[in-house]
Formats: C-alpha cells, structure tokens, sequence
C-alpha cells in the first residue's frame, strides 16, 4: 500500500538484518524434501521498484533506537551508520526455533542450515518432534517421505492449536495418525539448558511427567521468544513485565507517551491476535494507515484504532496433498481437510507468492539472485 500510494515528503526506510526474505512457510517441508531451496529466499532488490525516493531496504541490523534516529551496525551510503525518523515501526518479529525461522542471514547459509536438516532427517530412524504448527507440518513431512522411521510428535497440550475450532485440532490429528506419526499429548518437554544437539545419535527426551521417550534426533520447534530487547533499552516501560512483548495502544504505537511517534506490530506485540503473518500483515497496514494520517497533518489524539477481525486462519501443510485448514474463503469460519485444503499445493509451499509481494518474478534468473 504504501508503493502504490507514497506520500510525496517521506519514504520508507526498512532496517533488515536479512539479504532476503525469508519464506518460512516453506522450511518445514524444505526441512525433509529438497529442489525448491532457492525459492525460499526472495531478493529485496526490487521492493520499491528501484524508486529510491519511494522507500529503500537496507541491510544492517538495528543496534541502538533514539527518539529520531536508529543506529546500525555497519556503514551504508547516503546514511552512515545512523537513520533519522519521523516516524517508526517496531516489527521486529519473535524469534521461534530453527527450522521454523533461521538466524542465518544470507540465502547461501539458509540453503545450507535446509540441506543440513535434510540430511540429518535423513539419517534418522526415530526423530522426536516438539509440536506447534511447525513440529506438525515438519513431522508429517518426515513420515511421508520417509513411511519407515518412527517418528514421535510431543505435544504439550491435550489438543493442537488451542486457539482455533477444535475441528481443526481433529482433522489434523486424524492426518498424522493416517500416515503413522506417533503422537504423544499433554507431555511437556523438559529442555536442556543448551538445548538438544543437532545430531544423530541416541537420545532421551524427559517430560514433566517423568515419562522418557528415545530416539536419535530431537528437534523441538516450541517457543517463542519476543525481539523487544532494543526498544526496552529506550522504553522500558512499554514492555510487558512478564512476557517481554510490547504493550501497544489501541492505534498500535508503544504505551510510552514520550514516544507517540513510534509505532509496533506483528509478532513482537503484546496483543490477542493470534502471532500469525495474517495478522501481522492486518496490524502492518493499520499502522502505515495511521502514519500516513499523521503525515497530512492529523493529531495522535484522532488517530483511528486497529480493529482486529479476530478471525484465526491457518493452513497446515502435511505433506504432496495432504493439509488441514481453518478458513473463511468459502463465508463462515470452517475448518477443512484434505479434501479440499490438499487440493494442488505447489512443491515450494507457495513461495511465489512472497516474490510476486516482493515485486519479482520467480524465474530460473531470479531464483539465484
């Protein structure tokens, strides 16, 4: 929204660490299956359709946040290693566990941490999965590429995705029993302080239960941690005391008052909406609505709230044709299976989709870059 419409006294400036998006939605898969790797990663080259007074992506991380400025951590031309603001988005996200997001910042590392998965899962006979959305995808991944190995799936509740239909919590349980993933509910992991290694060998996993299950790789996508640790040093007051998301107003900019000028969304918000790229994306043009109000000359004090639909929407890949979804396309809120949510998924997990958004084409020239 803001290419098609830019305001003509400001552009904007995106701070990301990252060479290239990253399509997440499609690891889980390119964790277990390869030949689509490339697509995964989306150049930012042309985001602003080389119209520099329209916006820019620079690539740098974020070190420092002042009231009008953002340090980074490298010099870039025309900015040094300092941004000036009128007006900024906190959208740092959250980070979960790899191969849900990764910290790698460079299409090469990424393919490669993929290919590293792909062949550790390979050489697993009893891979141990943690659950959320992708331990579910991932595990069913694995069992339908490889029907032979036993893989367990733990989950801590007593259903999958709590804050969706418990249909959805059905079909999906019904999928992954079909195609023979153990699947172990209500057990939480106890977790070592390192972690479990990447790495084939024998392990145990505890549950709080004291019940041990073995296998010979753990890989366990469970939990979420928030990116607010550079606004807290400017704002400590707009971080939630237990959580460490970011408390937010109702127009989506911090609950600091000296700060009416900063605004944050996605996943890194303290906020009811489920932390999908739904409702980031819902949050993102509600925020870039308000700045650009704020632009033509309108006061905090009138400033429109964000209304959350509060429509949870999710789709679980399980494999070439096999999914479960909770949707709203067909008029009320369904949930659905394979017969119709399995129904031609593209081997890249709809990775066009994020280039076609990032203004270019997948090609075979493309996909390189």
């Amino acid at each position: 929204m803001w290419r098609e419409n830019p305001p003509d006294t400001h552009r904007l400036i995106i701070i990301e660490e990252k060479s290239h998006f990253n399509h997440v939605f499609g690891f889980p898969r390119a964790s277990v299956k390869t030949g689509f790797e490339r697509d995964l990663f989306v150049p930012y080259n042309n985001f602003f359709g080389g119209d520099e007074s329209i916006g820019k992506v620079i690539q740098a991380k974020a070190t420092k946040i002042h009231a009008h400025s953002v340090e980074i951590d490298r010099d870039i031309p025309g900015f040094g290693q300092s941004i000036e603001f009128d007006y900024m988005i906190y959208s740092t996200g959250a980070t979960i566990p790899a191969p849900g997001h990764l910290s790698c910042t460079s299409k090469e590392e990424g393919i490669s941490a993929l290919k590293q998965y792909q062949q550790m899962i390979k050489d697993s006979q009893k891979p141990i999965i943690g659950g959320g959305a992708v331990g579910i995808e991932l595990a069913s991944e694995i069992k339908e590429q490889y029907p032979e190995k036993e893989v367990t799936l733990l989950h801590s509740r007593d259903r999958y995705l709590p804050r969706y239909k418990i249909s959805l919590h059905e079909i999906t349980f019904s999928l992954l029993r079909e195609v023979g993933v153990c699947q172990i509910m209500g057990e939480r992991v106890i977790l070592p302080p390192e972690g479990f290694p990447l790495e084939v060998n024998p392990i145990e996993v505890f549950t709080s239960s004291g019940k041990i299950i073995k296998g010979d790789l753990a890989i366990m996508c469970i939990g979420m941690i928030p990116n607010s640790g550079i606004l807290a040093r400017i704002s400590r007051k707009s971080i939630h005391h237990t959580t460490g998301f970011v408390n937010v107003k109702p127009t989506l900019q911090i609950q600091d008052s000296d700060y009416p000028h900063i605004f944050a969304a996605g996943d890194v918000i303290e906020h009811s909406d489920v932390k999908t790229g739904h409702f980031a994306w819902m949050q993102g043009i509600a925020v870039l609505n308000n700045i650009k109000l704020l632009i033509k000359g309108a006061d905090y004090d009138s400033l429109p709230h964000y209304i959350s639909k509060d429509v949870a929407l999710i789709k679980l890949v399980l494999g070439d044709k096999r999914a479960s979804m909770q949707t709203n396309a067909f008029g009320p809120l369904i949930t659905v299976g394979s017969w119709i949510a399995g129904r031609s998924i593209p081997h890249n997990v709809y990775a066009s989709s994020s280039w076609s958004w990032a203004n270019i084409p997948l090609d075979d020239h493309s996909a390189d870059l």
